[in-house]
């Protein structure tokens, strides 16, 4: 499979050069969806301007598709993303390079959303519309970002107030009662800008499939709701570069089980969630080679979980993060330190209420001497529960001509337990605690080169993780369950991607993911880890044709995944996946467009996740075909 992939991913480069010798490009326009080579973007709510020399995805929705793809989906389509499709309203884990979704930090304008009970953020709260760009910054960040950047960060950046004044209405509609409605204002008072963003998305995802027996049946409690707000102002307040953000959320989704002779259907549970964010950030440049960056935040969520086997449940979680920075430049140097506060409380009813402390320094220092760029990072983190520890990061990048750079990265990276782990509760078995559980530990490095041109842009990179003291259940006694640092694993693969835009007509992008993924300690030494896809390949056409004098978008995206172990003994494995998309958008005229999408054109439902243990077998099922429609008017 490792040839198929290879083939598909050359045939892609080789018709793309095909096109470039074929015709002399002009300037092009992104639409649906842009994966984009690394981005210069140093932006309030933006992260990637922190990791100069890490290798980084942009995804970018193009003006005419709010409402038509979703977050999760478009994710989907990046490189050493690995997002499996849990069908409808379950949540599934975002991981990247091999990483769990627990060291994947995932983070709304720089504000970290993995919870501290160590759940799962659920990507549908954040409604493509809402979203300017999503940012992807690969391998261990520690020093950078902090805990739980072992596998790298995936940063979503809100949408700002624009230069004037407007109004945006979006609208969609598609299979198995899907809905989504957003409006959009920006206006200015007197130097202030200031946005509000209202979206309301809904799904009843009753879709049918098929059992092991053979016998169909629909999906149930599977619904999905969410309404989100957001006000956004920016200013200048006398000199300060100052932004204000405030974020809402109520979420609310059936909880359908899963399938499988382990599954649990759970017709009636139900999990609703209330999530409130707001964020300060402000920064002034002192002079021209000094500047200095303020931030406050607070993250809160509220959760009520109506399980039919274990009664209610209510949690209450409360985040809040300082931070500090100055930066220097004497020529080619540059020295950035800072300092950061973290305060995490927990009250939960089957956790109980506990919350932690994390006192934090650090230093950045770069040499920026053409065509050579060297970065250095340290970063010190005091925790109350487990005390200090050090991160480290070295990044290089070195420009061998204008349009080509090779860059290399080294870093070290850690995960703290979660409460979850720490403080999990007792349903069928009683939990032992540990209190001396350790932090999981990373080490990664990375190197390859990136060549980008204006008509097209390839690049490919080579990396290495291997983890240390990883968290894993345990069973000390009968009727028991705890968790321990058992295990050792080790990631490696090599990324790549190519796109060209022969002319202002089409643009072909491409990118591929071979990996391996293996343990490297106790009694599965050697075997690959589960639900780890090793091969992932996405190909992507988009067409710009003027069709009846209006401006058309048409896209074609193909998406190959391997099949997964479903178990540490590597005794069984999911099915291949090939999933292809298609999607339609027509400006009416400038001020409006209409979308049509269609999904999964194949109806390929193989399941994507499959647990098997000595237990049973459980897996989720996935639905087959599905359309939308979308229009947006914009005054």
């Amino acid at each position: 499979m490792h040839v198929r992939t290879f083939l598909l991913f050359l045939a892609a480069i080789f018709s793309s050069l095909f096109f470039i010798l074929s015709d002399a490009p002009q300037a092009w326009c992104d639409r649906i969806i842009v994966i984009a080579p690394p981005l210069d973007d140093g932006g309030q709510g933006s992260v990637i301007a922190k990791a100069p020399t890490s290798f980084t995805d942009v995804i970018r929705p193009g003006d005419s598709s709010p409402g038509l793809i979703d977050t999760a989906e478009a994710l989907r389509m990046a490189s050493s993303v690995d997002l499996a499709d849990y069908g409808g309203a379950s949540t599934s884990p975002v991981t990247l390079r091999g990483s769990n979704f627990q060291q994947t930090l995932l983070s709304l304008d720089g504000v970290p959303l993995t919870p501290v009970t160590g759940d799962m953020v659920d990507l549908s709260r954040y409604a493509l519309p809402g979203i300017e760009q999503v940012e992807i910054v690969k391998g261990s960040n520690g020093a950078v970002f902090g805990k739980s950047a072992m596998g790298g960060v995936i940063n979503l950046v809100t949408r700002k107030p624009g230069p004037r004044d407007s109004l945006d209405f979006t609208s969609s509609q598609g299979s198995y009662g899907y809905g989504l409605y957003h409006a959009q204002a920006t206006v200015h008072a007197g130097q202030v800008g200031i946005l509000t963003d209202i979206t309301r998305s809904l799904a009843d995802n009753d879709f049918r499939y098929e059992r092991d027996d053979g016998t169909w049946i629909r999906r149930e409690n599977n619904d999905v709701e969410n309404t989100t707000g957001l006000l956004k102002m920016v200013f200048d307040a006398q000199g300060w570069d100052t932004s204000i953000m405030g974020n809402v959320i109520d979420h609310e989704m059936g909880s359908p089980g899963s399938e499988g002779s382990a599954g649990l259907i759970t017709p009636d549970d139900r999990v609703r969630t209330v999530q409130s964010t707001c964020l300060v950030e402000t920064q002034k440049t002192l002079s021209p080679d000094q500047s200095m960056g303020l931030r406050a935040w607070f993250l809160g969520n509220r959760m009520h979980t109506e399980s039919a086997p274990f009664g209610d449940s209510r949690t209450k979680i409360m985040n809040r993060g300082m931070s500090a920075s100055y930066s220097v430049n004497a020529g080619p140097f540059g020295i950035s330190p800072g300092v950061e506060y973290l305060l995490e409380r927990m009250n939960s009813d089957d956790y109980g209420a506990h919350s932690r402390k994390t006192a934090t320094g650090t230093l950045a220092v770069n040499l920026d001497a053409a065509p050579a760029l060297v970065e250095l990072a340290t970063r010190y983190d005091d925790s109350s529960d487990f005390g200090p520890r050090w991160t480290y990061h070295a990044g290089a990048a070195f420009s061998m001509t204008d349009h080509l750079e090779v860059k290399a990265n080294a870093g070290t990276g850690y995960h703290e337990p979660t409460m979850g782990q720490l403080y999990a509760p007792s349903t069928w078995y009683t939990f032992v605690p540990n209190p001396g559980l350790d932090p999981e530990r990373s080490f990664s490095w990375d190197i390859g080169p990136c060549a980008s041109f204006s008509t097209f842009g390839t690049g490919v990179n080579y990396f290495f993780t291997s983890y240390r003291d990883l968290i894993k259940m345990s069973f000390p006694g009968p009727n028991q369950f705890t968790y321990v640092n058992v295990d050792r694993a080790r990631g490696s693969g090599i990324e790549a991607y190519f796109w060209v835009a022969p002319s202002r007509l089409v643009k072909l992008s491409s990118n591929c993911l071979l990996s391996r993924y293996t343990y490297e300690s106790g009694a599965f030494d050697g075997n690959v880890i589960k639900q780890k896809p090793e091969q992932v390949l996405n190909l992507q056409a988009d067409i710009f044709p003027v069709i009846w004098k209006r401006n058309t978008t048409i896209t074609i995206a193909y998406q190959f995944r391997e099949g997964s172990y479903a178990d540490e003994a590597n005794t069984f494995k999911t099915g291949n996946r090939d999933i292809l998309n298609a999607a339609l958008v027509i400006e009416v005229n400038k001020n409006a467009s209409v979308s049509f999408k269609a999904d999964n054109i194949l109806g390929d439902t193989t399941p994507e996740y499959v647990d098997k243990s000595p237990w049973g077998t459980f897996w989720y099922p996935l639905p087959g075909r599905m359309y939308r429609f979308a229009a947006q008017v914009s005054f």
